[in-house]
C-alpha cells in the first residue's frame, strides 16, 4: 500500500471518528466541501474553455499561474476554515466540559446541603415530637391540676354558702325570730329541717361530707339549750310535755308539718324519732273522746311495732343528734333522687 493511500485512509478514519464524536461536523464539512468544489469547478471550466491563443497569452501574461494560485488558495482557505471550525468545536466542547464539571460540583454541593438540611429537619422533627409528647403530658397534668383546683374551689364555695345559711338560720332562731312560742322539741325538729333544706344539704350531696355541719349543728343547738337537762330523761315524758305545751290553735298546723303517714314504709324505717313525734301529734289532734290518754306512749309503741325499736330514755345531745341524723339523711335521699331524675 502506498504512503498516499495510507494517509488518505487515516484521514478518512479520523473524519469518521470525529463525526461520531461531533455529529454536526459532517454537515459543516459537506458545505465547505461543496463550496470548495464549486469554486474549483469554475476555475477548471475557465481554464478548459480557453482557446490556444488565449492559453498562450495567459501563459505569457502569467494569468494561468494566477488561476492555479487562486485554485490552491481556495482549497487552502476551505481546509483552513474547516480546521478552524473544528478547533472552535473542540474548544467549545472543552468549555462545555468545564461548565459541566462546575455544574456537577455545584450540584454535589447542593445535594450535600440538601442532605444536611434533611438530617437537620429529621433531628428537629424528633425534637418536635418529643416536645409535643412532653407538652401533651404537661397538658394532662395541668388539666388534672385545674380539675383539682376547680373541685377544691367548688367545695370551698359550697362550704361558704352552707356556713352562711347555717349562721343565718341559727342567728334568727337564737334571737327568737323563728319558731317562737313553740315547745323546744318542736323547735328543734323544724330548725333542723330548715337547715337541711338550705345550702347545707347541697354541700353534703356534692362533697360527700356528712359530718361537718351535723356535728356543728348539734353543738350549737345543745349550747343554745341550757334549759334542757344534761342527764338522761324519759322520751315519753319529753313528748307528753311537748304536745301539751302547743297552743290549741297551733296543734293542727304543727301536726300537718310533722305528718309522716304519707311516707313509704321504707322511708319510715330510717326515721323512728320523726315517726314517733309525727304520730304523737296526729294522735294529740284527735277529738278528746278519741284521743288516747297518753299519745306519746302510744306513738312510741306504734313505732316499735311498725317501724323500729326506739329507746325509752335519751339525753339532750343524743335526742338532737338523732333528729339531725334522720332529717339530714332523708333530705339527702330526696335530693339525690332529684339529681338522678
Amino acid at each position: 500500500m502506498s504512503i498516499a493511500s495510507s494517509t488518505s485512509s487515516q484521514t478518512t478514519q479520523y473524519l469518521f471518528d470525529l463525526q461520531r464524536r461531533i455529529p454536526v461536523i459532517g454537515d459543516k464539512a459537506l458545505v465547505d466541501l461543496v463550496n470548495g468544489i464549486d469554486v474549483g469547478r469554475d476555475i477548471t471550466r475557465h481554464r478548459r474553455d480557453r482557446s490556444f491563443i488565449r492559453k498562450l497569452m495567459d501563459q505569457l501574461g502569467g494569468t494561468d499561474e494566477k488561476l492555479q494560485s487562486l485554485l490552491n488558495d481556495n482549497s487552502v482557505a476551505g481546509q483552513a476554515a474547516l480546521t478552524q471550525w473544528m478547533l472552535e468545536l473542540c474548544d467549545s466542547i472543552r468549555i462545555s466540559q468545564v461548565a459541566l464539571q462546575a455544574t456537577q460540583n455545584s450540584l454535589l454541593e447542593a445535594r450535600n446541603a440538601i442532605r444536611r438540611q434533611h438530617e437537620k429537619n429529621q433531628t428537629q422533627e424528633i425534637r418536635l415530637q418529643a416536645f409535643e409528647h412532653k407538652l401533651a403530658l404537661l397538658s394532662v397534668q395541668v388539666h388534672e391540676r385545674l380539675g383539682e383546683i376547680e373541685d377544691r374551689l367548688n367545695r370551698v364555695e359550697l362550704r361558704v354558702a352552707a356556713n352562711e345559711d347555717l349562721e343565718c338560720i341559727l342567728a334568727a332562731w337564737s334571737a327568737e325570730q323563728t319558731y317562737r312560742k313553740l315547745p323546744w322539741a318542736i323547735q328543734i325538729v323544724l330548725l333542723v329541717r330548715e337547715v337541711f333544706s338550705s345550702a347545707v344539704i347541697t354541700y353534703e350531696l356534692q362533697s360527700g361530707d356528712t359530718k361537718r355541719f351535723r356535728e356543728l349543728l348539734t353543738n350549737r343547738i345543745v349550747a343554745a339549750s341550757p334549759q334542757m337537762p344534761k342527764v338522761f330523761f324519759g322520751l315519753s315524758d319529753l313528748l307528753e310535755q311537748t304536745w301539751t305545751n302547743i297552743a290549741e290553735s297551733d296543734r293542727a298546723m304543727i301536726a300537718g308539718l310533722m305528718e309522716v303517714r304519707s311516707f313509704s314504709q321504707h322511708r319510715l324505717q330510717t326515721m323512728p324519732y320523726l315517726f314517733t313525734i309525727g304520730t304523737m301529734l296526729e294522735l294529740a289532734t284527735l277529738p278528746s273522746e278519741a284521743r288516747p290518754e297518753q299519745p306519746a306512749k302510744c306513738a312510741i309503741e306504734l313505732c316499735r311495732s311498725q317501724v323500729d325499736d326506739i329507746p325509752a330514755t335519751t339525753d339532750t345531745r343524743k335526742f338532737v343528734s338523732r333528729l339531725i341524723q334522720e332529717t339530714a339523711d332523708d333530705s339527702l335521699t330526696v335530693m339525690a333522687k332529684r339529681v338522678y331524675l
